[in-house]
């Protein structure tokens, strides 16, 4: 309830930094390479953060009427999925910072996304308990790694 955030060293088990914003965080999810970290929460943010100096580069608007609960990246960098209480599945390039793509369906807040390895199916979950696979058809997005 505080507003951090707090990156561990498992190896170590010390703490590594911390990150704090006006938001409950309920998600996170690391960039390909680590060197970038999203996060997103019930000020209905995405912020890109920077996984070292663990500050803030950027900021999006997740949703206009609800908390964002769930975040997934995909496996080459490219784009990232989000959820939340607003019940949208949304699709976003990573560069771009932009919705690419929708997915409408449940009818409770969704709680976990997930992009599949081979990055053609997004798996959704909501608290109504519905389990839905959307297909990512026909993007136009680059892979940055």
């Amino acid at each position: 309830d505080d507003g951090s955030c707090i990156l561990w060293d498992l190896k170590r088990h010390i703490r590594r930094n911390i990150m704090y914003a006006q938001t409950y965080f309920k998600a996170s999810s690391y960039f390909v390479d680590e060197s970038q970290l999203l996060t997103a929460g019930s000020d209905r943010k995405i912020t890109y953060w920077d996984s070292v100096e663990c500050s803030a580069i950027r900021e999006l608007e997740g949703s206009k009427s609800g908390e964002i609960n769930a975040l997934d990246i995909a496996t080459d960098g490219s784009f990232f999925v989000s959820g939340g209480a607003d019940r949208i599945v949304k699709l976003w390039g990573y560069d771009e910072g932009s919705c690419l793509q929708i997915g409408l369906g449940h009818s409770c807040n969704i709680t976990k996304v997930k992009i599949a390895p081979d990055m053609k199916t997004v798996v959704s979950v909501s608290d109504e308990g519905a389990i839905m696979v959307w297909k990512i058809k026909d993007l136009q997005v680059t892979p940055l790694v």
